[in-house]
């Protein structure tokens, strides 16, 4: 699903809602999660980070600096050449076997691409950056875990869309085992869930490295029976590999 490429870039919140505060419970719950994935300090101190992310779509190889967000990825395209992709806080770059281009398009497509690809491996550590709102939702029983749900919108002027994330925060572990979202940037206001696998890293970072989802029919959770499962994975992770904005390219 070309929308999964794209939510990351969203970063606001609900269909018709507003809240006027954080809920502390909902608050609360959010900092445990954070804390129990190593926090945005704990993937920091990695420095950066190149692994390999593959979906229905194809692989690609990713790597990333944490401090600034800086994203550069290479894959090969459905016509069969090489395309590296390149975001470095501001703006985004294209080549396409070895000439850059300025194909409006493409540049596009990378922007989105490099925010999102960087923005689904931090997620959970991103929950704690400005401008979230965070609402208690009550508990939901799921495969036999009751869950905590904690609804995520953002403040006005935070993101360029208005979207919405309902995590799952197991009780036992912290973790946010799956979320709920939508992409109304894409006309896509009917949620998708989202299931996560961790693995733990240095220092004790936890990042997903399976994600499953699936269209769903309301925000209860209940699947749309008309669609399937879509998956993805990353692998072969390697941290501070001295990447500078320079060298990322190379």
């Amino acid at each position: 699903m070309r929308i999964l490429l794209l939510f990351t870039l969203l970063c606001t919140c609900g269909p018709a809602r507003t809240f006027a505060q954080t809920d502390q419970k909902a608050k609360a719950l959010v900092d445990e999660m954070i804390k129990a994935t190593g926090g945005m300090n704990g993937l920091h101190a990695l420095k950066d980070v190149s692994y390999t992310y593959g979906n229905y779509r194809g692989v690609s190889e990713e790597r990333y600096i944490f401090d600034g967000e800086i994203s550069w990825g290479k894959s090969i395209t459905s016509e069969g050449e090489t395309q590296v992709q390149y975001y470095d806080g501001t703006t985004a770059r294209v080549w396409i076997n070895g000439q850059e281009t300025t194909d409006p398009k493409a540049i596009e497509s990378a922007f989105f691409s490099r925010k999102t690809n960087y923005y689904w491996l931090t997620m959970m550590q991103k929950l704690a950056d400005p401008g979230l709102i965070y609402t208690y939702a009550g508990k939901r029983k799921y495969e036999g875990i009751e869950y905590d749900l904690v609804d995520v919108t953002f403040q006005d002027g935070i993101g360029v869309a208005k979207d919405r994330y309902l995590l799952y925060l197991n009780p036992y572990t912290h973790l946010v085992d799956q979320f709920l979202f939508n992409v109304t940037a894409v006309g896509r206001t009917e949620p998708i869930l989202m299931k996560y696998t961790y693995d733990t890293f240095p220092g004790g970072v936890k990042l997903p490295v399976v994600g499953q989802s699936h269209a769903a029919a309301n925000w209860e959770g209940e699947l749309d029976p008309e669609a399937q499962w879509s998956s993805r994975y990353r692998k072969d992770f390697k941290f501070n590999n001295g990447y500078t904005p320079a060298t990322i390219r190379q």
